[in-house]
């Protein structure tokens, strides 16, 4: 096949938004289309040897397309880049959520790879902030003032993912394995019992955990006719609402949104409550209701007692 007609089907398949397969010159090398704009020819070429090992476990006719290979693997993914580690952006980031590790340090097989926290911070809309707090799997923590943050503050590599380093800070607030970040900004869009916060501030602590939405679900076997169940839930962290109501001799939560809208919960109602972080929304959590009951944009909490 002429490189042409190789560079042609790549495109195409790019187009569709398909598993793209990759052939260059003669040696059988499979890898996303993606990478091959991010990682050196040298790493692809070594995963690809590896991952084209697979051959001695299949037979010819049941050898994998990309299509089966997925299914019955679950994904297709170089071994030495974390694909689906991710890092939680949380607090007052303009755009909370999640960003893959991959797209931090793309070139991690690279000497002296890096990017800067302050520039990684920039990237992502902060400007003027506080402070930035860097958590670990191991549940370590650092929390960095913006003042004593400079350029030799970097986010490198790591076989945990991503690591915090900075020559200009003792070395204790070095951390290994970041998973989450949360930011402190300079604005207190919250206003709880008369205090001017923000979420950042409040998920700095004291927090809670609490969980939702736990169901049974089961499944009836196609092979023995049992039916077997499990349970699903969710965890949501957040600010315990007698935290925020200085204590549970409150009598009532006034509570407003960003709409102007106002609804007033009794203590029994507002007991168990969080206030967390759900996507880009401020929401106060009831763990016992629905859904539904649940108040998004929260930018107010008036306390009665």
């Amino acid at each position: 096949m002429r490189w042409w007609s190789v560079l042609l089907l790549v495109l195409a398949i790019v187009l569709v938004g398909g598993a793209a397969l990759m052939v260059v010159l003669d040696a059988p090398v499979a890898a996303p289309a993606s990478a091959a704009l991010r990682f050196p020819w040298t790493m692809l070429s070594a995963e690809a040897s590896t991952m084209n090992e697979c051959v001695e476990c299949h037979e010819p006719d049941v050898f994998h397309t990309c299509e089966t290979c997925h299914d019955e693997h679950g994904s297709a993914a170089l071994l030495n880049v974390p694909f689906d580690d991710l890092i939680m952006l949380s607090g007052d980031f303009p755009e909370p959520g999640y960003v893959a590790v991959n797209e931090i340090l793309p070139y991690r097989d690279q000497p002296g790879t890096y990017v800067g926290l302050l520039e990684f911070l920039a990237e992502r809309g902060v400007g003027d902030f506080q402070t930035v707090t860097l958590t670990s799997r191991d549940e370590g923590f650092v929390t960095l003032y913006r003042d004593n943050l400079t350029a030799g503050a970097m986010l490198m590599p790591h076989t945990d993912g991503v690591r915090f380093a900075a020559e200009d800070l003792h070395v204790s607030t070095w951390l290994k394995g970041v998973w989450r970040m949360i930011l402190v900004g300079s604005e207190t869009p919250l206003t709880i019992d008369g205090q001017a916060t923000s979420i950042g501030r409040l998920l700095l602590g004291p927090t809670r955990s609490v969980t939702v939405e736990e169901t049974e679900v089961m499944l009836k076997s196609e092979t023995d006719g049992q039916i077997r169940r499990g349970r699903t839930a969710g965890r949501i962290e957040g600010a315990p609402v007698e935290e925020l109501a200085g204590g549970a001799d409150f009598q009532a939560l006034v509570v407003r949104d960003a709409s102007g809208g106002e609804r007033t919960l009794t203590a029994e109602e507002a007991r168990g409550g969080l206030l967390a972080q759900l996507g880009s929304r401020v929401t106060l959590v009831l763990p016992g209701r629905g859904r539904s009951e649940w108040i998004g944009d929260v930018v107010a909490i008036e306390v009665q007692r």
